[in-house]
């Protein structure tokens, strides 16, 4: 996949490049980070020179953090002279384009894409909770499960002890036929 450097997002289109999958499973639960302003736009509100902050979009987009940043408009009118035709290479180090760099790799990486409600969320845990641990045959779970309920304000658990013997006596039971 080819980059253009003059794109509002070319950040978008390298998350793309690595890993189109998960781009597209994340976009569709998060929209991508964008340059500025903390991910929410292309380009920033203004610029330190006082230039028209949509101009950026005319330099690569690894120069435009440093161009939005400079005070001085003439270094900035250089800095379209050198680089707003450039092949897109250039690249001028700023602390805002490492952030913006940043920022997308961990809405690539980072982002949860469970649409699950917190409700679903609850009952699917509770489910895997169930699953996977017996409170009557292990005290770790049994003192884990006798906390949630206490932090619940539900009912607690009989004492191990009795859960333990009444285990005992069902095996027993269906041991022996199952009152047959």
């Amino acid at each position: 996949m080819t980059i253009n450097p003059y794109d509002p997002n070319p950040l978008a289109d390298l998350a793309r490049a690595e890993d189109a999958v998960r781009y597209e499973q994340v976009a569709a639960v998060v929209p991508p980070s964008k340059m500025f302003a903390g991910g929410t736009s292309d380009v920033p509100a203004f610029t330190a020179s006082g230039i028209d902050p949509q101009l950026l979009l005319r330099l690569p987009y690894r120069v435009r953090h440093a161009a939005a940043a400079t005070p001085d408009v003439q270094i900035v009118h250089a800095m379209f002279e050198r680089y707003a035709t450039d092949s897109g290479d250039a690249m001028i180090r700023h602390d805002g384009l490492d952030d913006a760099q940043l920022r997308m790799d961990q809405w690539l990486h980072n982002t949860d894409t469970d649409t699950r409600t917190p409700e679903q969320r609850a009952a699917d845990d509770d489910a895997e909770y169930l699953r996977y641990y017996s409170i009557d045959s292990d005290r770790s779970s049994y003192t884990v499960e006798q906390q949630r309920r206490a932090r619940e304000g539900e009912e607690p658990l009989a004492d191990f002890a009795e859960l333990v013997e009444a285990r005992r006596r069902a095996q027993q039971w269906a041991a022996n036929g199952g009152g047959r």
